[in-house]
């Protein structure tokens, strides 16, 4: 049962959408998803299902790879199509059309959206808002002052694919927790043209592509963990260290392992332990025992 699956999102799906049909297709009910995504974008959702869920922290600080379009001639409170469009006067958008260029647009996107920047996440979001996600208490009326923080995130490579006003096309590889939407809305506010996203895919998250994701209407396929989890490192234990590891107890640190880093355990290419050098309690400076993290035996 232990599995992750690499699914594309349909367009409309929300995340727990994919969820409930993957428990049917799988009949689990232990199956979970890293990175929530909008209802209105397409892309790849990577999906652990049973003990496999416990590793999700281990992924979720993955670089992504995105490709989106902005139109530069209305906004919305959510940056995206999900709410009213505020159309820009043709007024302005004649004078757009006439004098903004793609090299003004390159020069802003090099000074602004590359290497570690601060952005704010949108409202319309699934940060949590007394214990709600803030995109739920805005769309059910509530009276609330959201207050959302701005962050630090990095964009690793940012480029532009096409652009012909107002659609600008572009595709960016960053870092976890970042908005793009954030992205096009702080766009628009430099170039003071207007601006949401209108499409979105994520198509690459870490070294898994979009190309190979399943559909949910066809055979799914499990995915390799060691090329999923191509950072990390393996490791295969004897059966007496299985046995102790199991019992959630020391065993020798004969493999020289590094401290302040988690390893792997496999047996029969499934990861069945986490481990982790910890202090020797007899002596508190000799860092030569090995202990279990996270068991899923």
């Amino acid at each position: 049962m232990k599995a992750f699956y690499f699914i594309d999102k349909p367009l409309n799906f929300t995340s727990f959408d994919v969820i409930r049909k993957l428990k049917k297709i799988l009949n689990t009910k232990k199956i979970w998803h890293t990175w929530t995504l909008d209802p209105l974008a397409t892309w790849g959702l990577l999906v652990a299902v049973w003990k496999y869920t416990r590793l999700i922290p281990f992924l979720e600080k993955d670089r992504k790879t995105y490709e989106f379009e902005i139109s530069l001639d209305w906004t919305t409170d959510s940056f995206d199509l999900w709410e009213e469009i505020n159309y820009l006067s043709e007024e302005k958008q004649d004078y757009y059309k006439k004098n903004l260029t793609l090299e003004q647009i390159k020069q802003e996107i090099k000074n602004n959206f590359t290497g570690k920047i601060t952005q704010i996440p949108p409202k319309y979001s699934a940060l949590k808002i007394w214990w709600k996600r803030a995109c739920d208490l805005l769309r059910e009326g509530k009276k609330v002052d959201i207050t959302i923080k701005s962050r630090e995130v990095e964009i690793f490579d940012i480029k532009i694919s096409d652009y012909s006003y107002p659609k600008l096309k572009l595709e960016a590889t960053v870092s976890a927790w970042t908005y793009i939407r954030s992205i096009a809305n702080d766009l628009w506010e430099i170039l003071w043209t207007g601006g949401y996203i209108t499409f979105l895919r994520r198509i690459k998250i870490a070294n898994l592509d979009i190309k190979n994701a399943n559909n949910l209407d066809e055979t799914l396929e499990k995915l390799d963990i060691k090329k999923l989890f191509w950072e990390e490192k393996f490791i295969e234990l004897n059966n007496e260290e299985l046995s102790e590891i199991k019992a959630w107890r020391y065993i020798e640190n004969s493999y020289k392992l590094a401290k302040n880093k988690a390893y792997f355990v496999l047996l029969d290419n499934e990861i069945v332990s986490v481990i982790e050098v910890v202090n020797n309690e007899e002596n508190e400076n000799d860092m030569s025992l090995l202990k279990a993290k996270i068991n899923l035996f």
